[in-house]
């Protein structure tokens, strides 16, 4: 660990060089043990060194300095109090988890510093600011998308592009017996019972589960056509093993956190194929004109593959740039959250700045839906013995079509 720290403390330091101009500070916070935690950090990386070399913000460099939140409130409350008060940063950048992301925002009224989010779905993010914008109007959400977003890019493929396609009526749940999954599949299965479409099976399952046959013959004998999930643990692994292997008479699309990498279809052991899953505005699909090589040039520089806090963490950083470039050299907070509000980089080949549609709205969420940010489902395929990650929904952002499972009949 010492050593990967020095490396990345390398890394800024080289693409300093060059700069005589005052440096801007961003404290960059998360679970840098943990796998969320290197997407944040090598997205800011990449990030740094490209605006770096470019010649930076107004001819000044960007410095980052991390600090690990441990996936816990108090501890991203001291690593923030740590970048603020110790290190005099300029900005924020970075956090994960909702709770934590929670709990530290009490402080924003105190620090009024700008803070950059790049994960925390939890609608209630939005809500402190709604609820208290003077306060709280520091936080913007870049990333991810909010849960009940991705509940709606679900529920609008299944309702609205599946079921006229197919001719679908029935609809089933099975998900993972967590509060976050409970809300991602029922706001699903509420939209296509607004389009038509029946409930007609439901079941949550605990963590740790290993056998799912009894579950899926009972969807079966229910009638359900195409099972809604959303599983965020390694549970869905065995899960989509298990689907594959039993083929039960019907489809799953939902939110399967582990299908979202490209590791998903060797520890499926290849049994991936056919399972469909919401990526949070990210992955690798024609998003913008960038996407696609952001991709896989971060995949190829470190050996991984963005998660999706990689996409956000990147951007926000050429979001900052932005906005700092539209008032100049000013220090003047009000307007640098004025100029942040006024961002637009819809999707498209014409946006050759960030790799994700982004534009906020008048409470610093993700603006949803069109050329902005999107739930992008993607499906795993076998064309021509190859396995392939497609994106098929929404429309603007496909690569591919979705595939109805050989042995499903509807």
């Amino acid at each position: 660990m010492k050593k990967t720290l020095l490396v990345m403390s390398v890394i800024v330091l080289i693409v300093f060089v060059g700069f005589a101009a005052t440096p801007i500070k961003i404290g960059v916070v998360g679970p840098f043990e943990q796998e969320a935690g290197t997407w944040i950090r090598y997205g800011a990386l990449y990030a740094t060194e490209a605006i770096n070399e470019a010649g930076g913000i107004l001819g000044r460099p960007i410095e980052l300095l991390f600090e690990d939140d441990g996936v816990s409130a108090e501890k991203l409350k001291s690593a923030i109090a740590k970048l603020v008060l110790r290190d005099k940063v300029d900005f924020l950048l970075g956090g994960y988890s909702s709770g934590s992301v929670l709990g530290a925002m009490n402080d924003l009224p105190r620090y009024k510093k700008i803070w950059l989010g790049t994960g925390a779905a939890s609608p209630d993010v939005i809500k402190i600011i709604e609820d208290d914008y003077d306060n709280y109007k520091y936080y913007f959400r870049v990333g991810t998308l909010d849960s009940t977003k991705q509940a709606v890019s679900i529920g609008n493929f299944i309702a609205y592009d599946l079921a006229p396609r197919f001719e679908l009526t029935k609809v089933g749940i099975i998900t993972l017996d967590w509060t976050y999954s409970r809300d991602i599949a029922e706001t699903a299965a509420a939209i296509c019972e607004e389009a038509g479409l029946e409930i007609v099976f439901r079941s949550y399952f605990s963590e740790g589960t290993t056998d799912f046959a009894p579950i899926f013959t009972r969807a079966v004998q229910a009638g359900a056509q195409i099972i809604i999930d959303a599983i965020v643990t390694d549970d869905g692994i065995q899960f989509v093993k298990q689907w594959f292997d039993v083929k039960p008479n019907f489809a799953i699309v939902g939110a399967v956190g582990p299908a979202l990498k490209p590791e998903f279809y060797d520890q499926t052991n290849g049994k991936a194929v056919y399972e469909t899953s919401a990526y949070p505005n990210g992955g690798p699909a024609n998003l913008t004109s960038k996407t696609m090589d952001f991709y896989k040039t971060f995949e190829e520089r470190y050996g991984i593959a963005p998660g999706f806090a990689a996409f956000s963490t990147h951007d926000a950083l050429y979001v900052l740039k932005g906005a700092l470039e539209k008032v100049g050299n000013t220090t003047d907070t009000e307007a640098i959250i004025k100029a942040l509000e006024e961002t637009d980089f819809p999707g498209g080949d014409n946006n050759t700045t960030t790799t994700t549609p982004i534009k906020f709205t008048k409470y610093h969420d993700l603006e949803f839906g069109g050329d902005y940010a999107q739930g992008i489902l993607f499906q795993w395929q076998l064309n021509d013995g190859v396995p392939e990650w497609i994106a098929v929904y929404p429309q603007q952002f496909k690569t591919g079509d979705w595939q109805k499972p050989e042995w499903v009949e509807f």
